[in-house]
């Protein structure tokens, strides 16, 4: 069973949608902002209604490479593009990058370090950046049956801009969940699976003890936390868990996104991905997409990705 056409496109529209809704709120503190329901401007950014971020940028350069086949070295040049100029942007402009992030892209281009040692190994350096744009690697990875290889993998594209093993561990849960999700399982079954999954697979040590870090998203009642005690900081177990939750208790995609712009923090493209593929027959809202700008790359992108990965 693979993802068929729609919901690759829907899943994709939606997190352009969570990401360009979301903006205005990115990093704010819960309940410190006027509600969100439609598409505004972002005073902070000094961006019009519709604008993206790096994570939809960074996302269109994951594009691009699984595409094209390209290899490790391939995929941080087009991050150094998207950081020097200012490709794969609304407006043809850099308008923002995570610290980890950059600090990557300058050891690739200035410090010329190999592609999967860029990303910067201290446990300070655990910030969110990663999940924000590795969403279409699940699908890419759709129709791989070796678990220990879609682990690897996932692996090292995550070492390319952060390289603690807390980072990594995220994004091998994020990444088997949506494959979970692709292959049609609901998130809270797909929780449990993938818990098992990682226990059994996986063999460094040091990855195995970080899983513990993530220990109360696999908690049979986490559904039923309550939304005070979920933390939405840039730190990357916060994120996990926030978007996890979000995804579970606002089960479609326009309530994820609308409950995750509003939850403060950066968890809206994350909540957003998990649910939409968790429900990939839901088609974007037609005002918002219409609303996002610079439809013409966005589509571009998506149309040869579907082309290449869609099961029908």
């Amino acid at each position: 069973m693979g993802v068929r056409r729609a919901g690759i496109i829907n899943g994709l529209r939606w997190s352009v949608v969570a990401d360009a809704l979301g903006l205005p709120a990115e990093n704010r503190q819960r309940g410190t902002y006027p509600l969100i329901t439609e598409m505004v401007a972002s005073d902070f950014w000094k961006q019009p209604a519709g604008s993206w971020s790096d994570d939809t940028s960074m996302s269109l350069g994951l594009i691009e490479n699984l595409v094209s086949g390209g290899d490790y070295d391939d995929l941080m040049s087009r991050f150094e593009n998207y950081m020097r100029f200012g490709t794969n942007t609304p407006r043809g402009e850099l308008l923002d990058i995570g610290r980890t992030c950059a600090h990557a892209i300058r050891n690739y281009a200035i410090n010329q370090f190999p592609a999967r040692q860029c990303g910067d190994p201290s446990v300070h350096a655990n910030g969110n950046g990663v999940l924000m744009y590795l969403a279409p690697l699940a699908v890419a990875l759709q129709n791989d049956t070796s678990v220990a290889h879609r682990l690897t993998i996932t692996r090292n594209y995550t070492m390319l801009t952060h390289g603690h093993a807390r980072s990594v561990v995220a994004s091998l849960i994020y990444l088997e969940v949506l494959h979970a999700l692709h292959q049609g399982q609901a998130l809270p079954a797909a929780l449990v699976l993938v818990h098992e999954l990682l226990i059994s697979t996986i063999k460094d040590m040091t990855l195995l003890g970080e899983l513990s870090t993530y220990g109360a998203l696999f908690s049979p009642d986490f559904a039923q936390t309550k939304a005070g005690v979920i933390r939405t900081s840039g730190y990357v177990v916060d994120i996990l868990l926030a978007a996890c939750w979000l995804a579970l208790n606002y089960q479609t995609p326009r309530e994820a996104v609308l409950a995750a712009v509003n939850f403060g923090g950066d968890t809206d493209t994350i909540a957003t991905a998990l649910t939409a593929a968790w429900h990939p027959d839901i088609t974007v809202d037609t005002k918002w997409w219409q609303q996002t700008l610079n439809h013409k790359l966005l589509n571009a992108h998506f149309e040869v990705f579907t082309a290449k990965f869609a099961s029908s």
